[in-house]
């Protein structure tokens, strides 16, 4: 089944409907809300019950005094400070229970000191819709909320976090933990946003998932790869040549982690093209591994291959230049990776064609787009539309929550992955990856999206091994068929 994914402003019409046209009740599901989330908070380990809540003035500061109450009718040492007054009916509903269960609300002004020693610190503040950076008492609780020692925990959204599209202002509530509801929003799933929602949880409040069929859903979640089962009277042909080319003096690296991973994802031949000096390197490294030297001419004669992926280890010398133009004009499926990606930004009137898949990380993103990596970062899912767009090619876009998009405007996310692929390396890796499943002719966009789920869990089945420190390049390559034997892929024809 397909998880779709949503802007938060789409959740927030989702949430309307609910209520103007089919008849939910606005004070239940801001009481289910509130009171789930107390009782995620409840099953937390936690040295002490103290909790300090954080309301505003709308529906997202009324689940803040529903949690507030159900914490003090349990027993909790609770402590809630507004940032104003109520301005909905539900929200003063919430505001009554919690004073009615002997609750105390505390109203900040510029000049106030909270105390924010507490085992746990709800953010309540705004919820979703922001998108300009919170102002006066909001900013002053923000900022000292997260110098708390306590778990920090967001109802819904981060305050600070644009739901739409993930773009963090300043300042913005640094969660441990974020509690969403209703449904899956786009902008606490990629890019710097995770930085500021830890771990994210979801409750649907029990408003129906049909209702999310009235709007339209902006990405869906990767899903396990499907791949076709591998058949008794097959050899190496029937599951494709790939080529790597890259890998300049003191890069070759780059190659060979790329050739690894495509051997180890199925691929029935590999060969890597570099330099004359690393003719016979490849071999020795892993003996499956062929080799040859690239070339103009060599570029000319790929005949022999099924896929190609050009830019690992690449360098930006006369000889990669060269190379990138007899590479351009290449008809079979292909992966431009890395200096391949930035060569491209150099000469962008020469697009690739409809076969190709661009791998960036944000930066070469901005080199493609000509812009920032800030602006890229802003909006991530417009960005990686953009990009496939402008080049015709399926675009992945790198980093927390990775995005695979097209240029039709689809676009899938990856939810899976660890702060411990930030090492040199796994980029290419990822290259590998994907051009193998080209080569066993998937289509471009489920080859992409295939190899970016296959990346990700090979590195947090790792991980949980090795820690996020000791995680490298290779040790995802060796993760690899664990993350088959995972998402039980039985390998193609």
């Amino acid at each position: 089944m397909t998880t779709h994914i949503f802007t938060g402003t789409a959740v927030k019409e989702i949430d309307r409907v609910a209520i103007e046209e089919f008849g939910y009740d606005a004070y239940g599901l801001m009481t289910r809300a509130g009171e789930r989330a107390y009782r995620r908070i409840d099953k937390y380990s936690l040295d002490t019950r103290s909790m300090l809540v954080l309301c505003g003035v709308g529906n997202n500061g009324g689940d803040g005094y529903i949690l507030a109450s159900a914490a003090l009718e349990a027993g909790w040492q609770v402590t809630v400070y507004a940032s104003g007054t109520p301005k909905t009916p539900s929200a003063r509903r919430a505001l009554a229970r919690y004073v009615a269960a002997g609750g105390e609300v505390l109203e900040v002004d510029d000049n106030a000191i909270v105390d924010f020693d507490v085992a746990v610190v709800v953010d309540a503040l705004l919820g979703v819709g922001l998108t300009t950076p919170p102002r006066a008492v909001v900013a002053k609780l923000v900022n000292l909320a997260n110098q708390s020692r306590g778990l920090r925990v967001a109802l819904d959204v981060p305050t600070g976090l644009d739901a739409d599209t993930g773009e963090v202002f300043e300042p913005c509530f640094e969660a441990d933990k974020t509690i969403t509801f209703i449904d899956h929003k786009f902008g606490l799933m990629t890019g710097p946003a995770c930085s500021y929602v830890g771990n994210l949880s979801l409750e649907r409040l029990d408003v129906e998932q049909s209702l999310s069929a009235i709007v339209e859903y902006c990405a869906a979640l990767i899903t396990k790869p499907k791949l076709a089962k591998r058949v008794a009277d097959s050899h190496k042909g029937s599951y494709g040549t790939t080529v790597i080319m890259g890998g300049d003096v003191g890069m070759l690296g780059a190659v060979l982690l790329a050739g690894a991973a495509s051997l180890r994802t199925g691929a029935g031949k590999v060969r890597i093209a570099s330099t004359s000096e690393h003719l016979d390197t490849p071999a020795l490294w892993m003996p499956e591994l062929m080799s040859e030297t690239l070339t103009e001419d060599s570029v000319s004669n790929l005949d022999h291959a099924d896929a190609v992926a050009f830019g690992p280890g690449l360098g930006q010398s006369a000889w990669a230049r060269s190379v990138f133009d007899q590479v351009i004009k290449l008809k079979m499926p292909m992966v431009l990776d890395a200096d391949g990606l930035n060569l491209l930004a150099i000469k962008p009137s020469k697009a690739p064609k409809s076969n190709w898949v661009l791998t960036p990380h944000p930066g070469e993103a901005a080199r493609l787009l000509a812009c920032t990596t800030s602006e890229i970062q802003k909006d991530r899912r417009t960005a990686a539309i953009m990009l496939a767009q402008r080049y015709n090619a399926v675009v992945v876009l790198k980093g927390a929550g990775t995005l695979v998009a097209n240029p039709a405007g689809r676009v899938e996310l990856c939810d899976l992955g660890n702060p411990g692929m930030a090492t040199a390396g796994t980029g290419d890796v990822l290259t590998g990856i994907i051009v193998a499943l080209l080569g066993r002719q998937l289509p471009l966009f489920d080859a992409a999206c295939s190899a970016v789920w296959l990346h990700a869990r090979a590195a947090d089945l790792q991980v949980a091994q090795l820690g996020e420190e000791g995680l490298v390049a290779s040790d995802v390559i060796h993760g690899l068929a664990a993350a088959f034997a995972d998402a039980r892929v039985e390998l193609g024809r």
